[in-house]
């Protein structure tokens, strides 16, 4: 193991599985729901239908996980797209072969007496941080409601999202934005939900799997099994809700099954059957990015995505036939 892996290892813990033949390393942003696919790929034996030995490898972030992808140490990454664009700006030779996220996962909540999106213009929201996704994604909110995030609301960074619910039910804030199962606590504390990215159909390049590109050159089969059980768990969570919340219980360490349900019933409609990236969603991030950094402007879908290996699989009939 090398000072790279290393590093991640010591920022964030990580879990072993399968040891045997020769293991292919994937490394995933800590522990969340919306990384059930691997998790099923993992658990399930997708990995091991299609010939890989795999081993999940839990990092503080998806930029170390890239890190520790072009350090060779990891074969494929789980990351915010935008840390593989921030890579790939600064000369990093990666690719992406699938987009499992294709919006921002957020829904706005705000207090009661809040009626409608006419309300908000004049209030205080809560993000975890200024500048971090949640910022961005709430940003992007207020402007889809008709409020100008910068001159007609004021956004405070209050830390996690118990803070932030604090704040709300004080009424030092007006509204925060959060992820499922938090949506669920947000409910019983009478909040109410404004706004779903999901719902509106906004679509926005979130979440997606890198590779080192020549890993993929002389690698072409491995990544196309990654991606047979990849396609296949994202067919099992759409068709085996039980053993989905098993699976989504155990790596989140969460036995509350309202909870988990809440989670699932979210993100089961959020993975699409092919894991394909959308110009549009590309498009939403880079103008988002480049609002911080100008030069990303110049940056295009095709500068980070190679769907070649996902389109193969797809010509071949195999995702259709998971859906039969």
């Amino acid at each position: 193991m090398n000072a790279v892996l290393a590093l991640a290892v010591l920022l964030s813990g990580f879990s072993f599985s399968h040891t045997l033949g020769q293991t292919r390393r994937i490394g995933i942003p800590g522990i969340s729901g919306s990384l059930l696919p691997l998790y099923v790929f993992q658990d399930a034996g997708f990995h091991r239908k299609y010939g890989l030995e795999t081993e999940m490898i839990s990092m503080r972030s998806g930029s170390i996980a890239i890190q520790a992808l072009l350090a060779g140490e990891i074969q494929f990454a789980a990351s915010g797209t935008s840390s593989g664009v921030e890579a790939k700006m600064a000369g990093a030779d990666i690719v992406s072969i699938a987009e499992y996220i294709p919006t921002l996962p957020y829904t706005v909540v705000v207090s009661s007496r809040i009626e409608a999106a006419d309300d908000l213009k004049g209030k205080r929201f809560g993000v975890s941080r200024l500048g971090a996704i949640s910022d961005i994604a709430l940003r992007l909110a207020l402007e889809k409601m008709g409020v100008d995030p910068n001159k007609e609301a004021v956004v405070l960074g209050l830390g996690d999202v118990a803070s932030r619910f604090s704040a709300l039910k004080a009424g030092t804030i007006d509204g925060t934005i959060i992820i499922p199962p938090e949506t669920l606590t947000a409910r019983k504390m009478g909040f109410r939900p404004i706004l779903s990215f999901q719902e509106a159909g906004v679509q926005f390049a979130f979440g997606s799997i890198f590779i080192a590109r020549d890993f993929g050159r002389k690698n072409r089969q491995v990544v196309s099994n990654f991606l047979k059980g990849f396609t296949e768990a994202i067919a099992y969570i759409r068709t085996n809700r039980e053993g989905s919340l098993r699976i989504l219980s155990k790596w989140t360490r969460n036995e509350d099954r309202e909870a988990l349900q809440e989670a699932y019933g979210f993100f089961v409609n959020l993975y699409p059957k092919k894991p394909y990236s959308s110009d549009e969603g590309m498009k939403a991030l880079i103008a988002v990015m480049s609002e911080r950094n100008p030069a990303v402007k110049k940056f295009k879908a095709q500068d980070i995505n190679d769907m070649e290996y996902l389109r193969e699989l797809d010509k071949s009939g195999f995702i259709d036939n998971l859906y039969r």
